[in-house]
């Protein structure tokens, strides 16, 4: 599991299978993009979820990371009369982001996310981009106490004119739409978080088997963009939940499995009591030698009052998980 989904108590581990420039550079821009650009990215805000100290401090609201592009929250200000982007601090709670809102006299609003970084001559071509019609309809959002570069920004781009007399915005938002934008290196987080727990739950393999070639080409080859039948190769959706009903408990859940000599590995994020990620398969190989099946399983749990010295929850083995034999959808549509 990614460090920054927490240290689990007795979690199985990938023992001196992986080279340290391989863990903290090839693989380690996957699980970088999978918890900062994705859905997992607001339910780490949400739950209040922390990684390492010395892990960088990203604002996913705001940037992208690893390649990947930031989220876009947008929600329904009353105050404004419009959307604006929304970042969730914790739990329940979000705030406007510093943002520029244009409208040229027709089309969309467009938002610009505003930081301490952001240059005159960055936020000129951003607009200049946008190919804006006059009369141009521009909102300036921003906190004065603590962002007056806001107002400097500002004076940048149009030194004779005045700022606006100031509006406080919403308090409270009702609604809104989450918008993520995944590329490969997202799936391929999700492939090798299944791949490295395989390894661990069955040890006699080392995982340099001839079998496990295809997902560790996956795993291991970067590319842009993001490639549909390329993913939906080894990457699958389960059509219903495999974890149990969370009565109160948020975790993940990981299993390995080999049936008759095909070898998989599940994956379900963010198990909660109001709602659940989609769980995955994802297909690592086939070995004909065998025609057993073993299904063995990990619950990823959180302790309900945060950290207990160096650990977010405990990881607990789990004997009844139950995987349908059927009903997989594709990760990608061919669309995307």
């Amino acid at each position: 599991m990614p460090a920054a989904l927490g240290e689990f108590k007795d979690v199985p581990l990938l023992v001196n299978r992986i080279c340290k420039g391989c863990n903290e550079r090839r693989i380690g821009v996957l699980d970088e993009q999978f918890v900062r650009c994705g859905p997992v990215a607001v339910l780490r805000k949400k739950f209040g979820i922390h990684g390492r100290q010395h892990h960088d401090t990203v604002n996913s609201f705001y940037r992208g990371s690893a390649g990947g592009h930031p989220v876009r929250f947008l929600a329904w200000d009353d105050s404004f009369q419009c959307e604006v982007l929304i970042e969730l601090i914790e739990g329940n709670e979000g705030r406007q982001l510093s943002q520029m809102i244009l409208k040229g006299q027709s089309g969309p609003r467009h938002h610009i996310p505003l930081t301490a970084s952001t240059t005159a001559d960055i936020l000129r071509k951003k607009i200049a981009d946008l190919h804006l019609t006059s009369p141009i309809e521009l909102r300036l959002i921003y906190d004065p106490p603590t962002e007056p570069w806001a107002e400097e920004l500002f004076k940048a781009l149009w030194p004779d004119r005045e700022l606006p007399q100031p509006t406080a915005g919403a308090t409270g938002f009702k609604g809104g739409i989450i918008e993520f934008k995944t590329t490969n290196r997202y799936f391929r987080a999700i492939a090798k978080i299944g791949f490295h727990y395989f390894l661990t739950q069955f040890p006699e393999y080392s995982g340099h088997e001839a079998i496990f070639d295809d997902i560790r080409d996956f795993i291991i080859t970067d590319t842009q963009g993001l490639e549909p039948n390329r993913v939906n190769q080894f990457i699958g959706i389960h059509r219903r939940p495999i974890a149990p009903q969370s009565p109160g408990f948020i975790g993940h859940l990981v299993c390995a499995e080999i049936r008759n000599g095909i070898c998989s590995a599940h994956f379900e994020a963010f198990i909660t009591p109001n709602g659940r990620m989609q769980p995955f398969v994802i297909h690592l190989g086939a070995d004909l030698s065998r025609d057993d099946s073993v299904i063995r399983s990990h619950m990823h749990l959180y302790y309900g009052q945060g950290k207990i010295g160096r650990y977010s929850g405990d990881a607990l083995k789990i004997e009844d998980i139950d995987i349908p034999r059927l009903g997989y959808d594709a990760a990608v549509p061919a669309s995307q």
